[in-house]
């Protein structure tokens, strides 16, 4: 058990179809990071950038035994730190923004999106997620990721007694014209569910068009209060996530005994 969990947020431009370069973003990052990290998170579609065009997607799509997963297992066992992010996945002949939770000992997680972004053209090429993201344990915390537009959706990242966590992990390609409900939501999720939540959101601007700016990337702890530092290169956010304190506040202020009984029907 950690009770202290380090994560780092790593936020960078994404090139645009390139999985090799970006391998290589998150390779140099993590030859950098401070030995005492326990989670590297990283953005939506880390390895390829949000790719709505289907013919694109459908070549760049990998099985979660493909290059990218591949090279993830082996630098989270060489840097001996947890990996989570998302990708673009296939499965059966259907395509998936799929998220990702890489241990070093090899263990791996996977959650495929379920609320696809239908203003961005997102459902015409991905398939649903028909089931709900995993808790994984790992080092004593609970946690569980979801990605980008699921965000908004309250119910679906519900902590509750059949799937309580300690930390959201929010993966995200979200642009910056909506940044104020990007952090919004983000603190939201955390109050209501007494937790930690991370946001990663990449930063520059994509083949679309699109602007996401730098530093939206956030850390909210179980009040709503931000948390965190920036690295001295201005690309990772680092913060260290205290288990003792967080209990303690849930027991002082158990908000939890009089959340409504409910469950999500997928």
């Amino acid at each position: 058990m950690n009770n202290n969990l380090n994560i780092a947020a790593i936020e960078y431009d994404i090139v645009w179809g390139n999985i090799h370069e970006n391998l290589q973003q998150v390779s140099r990052q993590l030859a950098t990071m401070p030995q005492s990290i326990d989670l590297v998170i990283l953005p939506e579609m880390f390895s390829t950038g949000f790719i709505v065009d289907k013919d694109m997607a459908e070549a760049l799509a990998e099985r979660n035994t493909g290059a990218t997963i591949s090279a993830l297992r082996a630098m989270a066992a060489q840097y001996r730190v947890a990996i989570a992010g998302s990708y673009l996945a296939r499965t059966a002949g259907r395509l998936y923004n799929r998220a990702f939770l890489i241990e070093p000992n090899g263990d791996e997680s996977f959650y495929d999106k379920r609320h696809l972004f239908r203003m961005g053209g997102e459902r015409d090429v991905y398939g649903s997620g028909d089931v709900e993201s995993p808790v994984v344990r790992y080092r004593g915390w609970n946690i569980k990721i979801v990605v980008c537009y699921d965000l908004r959706f309250p119910v679906w990242c519900r902590s509750t007694a059949r799937q309580s966590y300690d930390l959201l992990l929010v993966v995200a390609n979200w642009p910056k014209v909506r940044s104020s409900a990007w952090h919004t939501l983000l603190a939201a999720r955390a109050i209501e569910n007494e937790c930690y939540v991370c946001g990663v959101n990449r930063c520059g601007n994509d083949a679309q068009g699109i602007d996401y700016a730098s530093h939206l990337s956030k850390i909210y702890d179980y009040k709503g209060f931000e948390t965190g530092k920036w690295s001295e290169d201005e690309h990772t956010l680092l913060a260290s996530l205290d288990y003792d304190k967080l209990i303690a506040f849930r027991d002082k202020f158990p908000v939890w005994k009089d959340a409504d009984d409910f469950s999500i029907v997928i």
